[in-house]
């Protein structure tokens, strides 16, 4: 017995014909009544009489269509719950980002949603990429925004912009002289190290330094910008930063500059691949994409 016979079987007895259980389904009489024949056999009773091109339901088929239309009601229910549950706005967003998105692009896209939705709840939550990822997965979070998550089943990206990495020094740095700073102004200079459990994602960066690597000096290592940047304000060393956090320091003793060559690294935002049906997140999803587009850290 197949889904498909009982689904014929039931259009017959509430159309009353095979060419309106035909038009139902999609198909062409002659396979409904293919369908009905080796369901009967399936069964082994007769569901209907044939007179002429009419089909008389027997007893048997009365009887069983009780049962198969409380089945059908059943599945309609369970349609509307997973439609209600596709469709549903959570109570809150919860949103994962990076330390310098979370200072910097997060706040201004809740600032620019609330002014249309502002009965809407956030959860921000700082993580590196590994920790994003796993939340991901585990449905612990509703949006991830940084830096690009990797290619997983079930997991949507979407592409915000690529941000131009910066020179930042103090504001006394000689090098702040200049409009651009360039590789080779680095030599004999602390340079700041990214400390990053997965080196990949900073490859373009190592990839640029590589040529005076034995020539600059490595005193300090740092996991987030704001604590680079922080290092930054007292002199400690100079860095090629995302330039995203650096917003934050404006009125402290950090200056940046552009570097030269270019160093540049897309962000993104990534979702389950049925999260945004949600309506809040989609609805948050547009408001981070337009303020995104007016940011001047993605050139």
């Amino acid at each position: 017995m197949k889904f498909r016979q009982i689904e014929a079987f039931r259009y017959i007895m509430l159309r009353g014909t095979t060419a309106a259980a035909a038009a139902e389904m999609h198909i062409t009489q002659p396979a409904v009544s293919r369908l009905i024949k080796d369901l009967e056999v399936s069964l082994g009773f007769m569901l209907f009489e044939r007179s002429g091109n009419r089909l008389i339901p027997t007893l048997e088929a009365n009887q069983w269509f009780k049962s198969v239309e409380e089945s059908f009601l059943g599945l309609e229910k369970l349609a509307a719950v997973a439609d209600k549950i596709r469709h549903q706005v959570p109570s809150e967003l919860k949103i994962a980002c990076t330390s310098a998105i979370g200072t910097s692009l997060v706040p201004l896209a809740i600032k620019e949603h609330r002014r249309y939705f502002p009965d809407e709840h956030f959860s921000v939550f700082t993580h590196s990429v590994s920790e994003m990822v796993i939340k991901l997965q585990n449905h612990a979070i509703d949006l991830a925004v940084g830096l690009p998550v990797p290619q997983l089943p079930g997991i949507v990206q979407e592409e915000l912009g690529q941000a131009r990495y910066v020179f930042a020094a103090r504001d006394d740095h000689p090098l702040m002289a200049q409009t651009q700073v360039n590789i080779e102004d680095l030599v004999d200079e602390s340079v700041l190290t990214v400390i990053n459990s997965d080196p990949n994602y900073w490859s373009a960066l190592n990839h640029v330094l590589d040529p005076i690597e034995h020539r600059i000096r490595r005193h300090i290592g740092i996991d987030t910008s704001h604590t680079a940047y922080a290092m930054i304000e007292q002199g400690l060393a100079v860095g090629v930063l995302e330039p995203f956090a650096a917003r934050t320091w404006q009125s402290s003793r950090v200056a940046t500059r552009r570097f030269e060559p270019e160093i540049r690294y897309p962000y993104g935002l990534a979702y389950s691949t049925n999260a945004k049906h949600h309506t809040s997140l989609s609805r948050f999803i547009e408001s981070l994409t337009m303020v995104a587009k007016t940011m001047t850290e993605f050139d």
